[in-house]
């Protein structure tokens, strides 16, 4: 029989929050999924009402947001002119835009992929190294990834803003109208079919 030691017993437990927080990454992907309007398909009516009123508080607050920090880059933006110049100006803008716009890609192709994997059936599950520097590594990776997913989830629907600039939350203020229109349409598409089955 095995001896079973601290170390093994430590190694175990790291490997159990390993399988615990893809479990929860599952979860934060799907919700990060129907928040923006991907994978609606089997949501009942009341589910996705419930979504598209989240999603819309959710805009308001953004939208309320947006303003605000629309009013502070002006008055910047005439400080970094009398400053810097238009010409420099332009230039900084257009960069931040570009940014913005990379990282809203990025976001559509991470959640893309995650999606991919999720519902491709693999042929052998994934077996994760017991080498405790290995473990360690994995699960600092897990970290970041559940943060940063819960953190998207947060701001579609309006909390956690701070420190997010005009362009960035323009950005989001556009993926939630998007997964609002999208919830919308998964809800008539039912209603219309109700009506349907309730006239035959």
């Amino acid at each position: 029989m095995p001896r079973t030691t601290r170390r093994s017993v430590k190694q175990r437990l790291q490997y159990i929050q390993v399988i615990q927080d893809l479990e929860e990454i599952k979860l934060l992907q799907i919700s990060n999924e129907k928040l923006n309007g991907e994978g609606l398909n089997g949501l009942s009516y009341t589910e996705l009402a419930s979504l598209e009123s989240m999603l819309k508080e959710g805009f308001r607050i953004v939208e309320e947001q947006t303003d605000k920090a629309e009013q502070e880059l002006l008055l910047r933006e005439i400080v970094d002119y009398n400053v810097m110049g238009n010409e420099w100006l332009e230039k900084t803008e257009n960069e931040d835009h570009a940014y913005q716009s990379l990282l809203a890609r990025r976001r559509t192709a991470l959640r893309n992929k995650a999606r991919e994997l999720r519902l491709c059936p693999q042929d052998t599950p994934q077996v994760y190294s017991y080498d405790p520097e290995t473990l360690m590594l994995t699960i600092e990776s897990l970290k970041i990834e559940k943060e940063r997913l819960r953190l998207l989830n947060q701001r579609m629907i309006g909390k956690e803003l701070d420190g997010m600039g005009y362009l960035e939350l323009l950005v989001f203020s556009c993926a939630i109208v998007d997964g609002m229109l999208k919830a919308g349409e998964e809800k008539n598409k039912i209603k219309r079919a109700r009506l349907v089955l309730g006239s035959t």
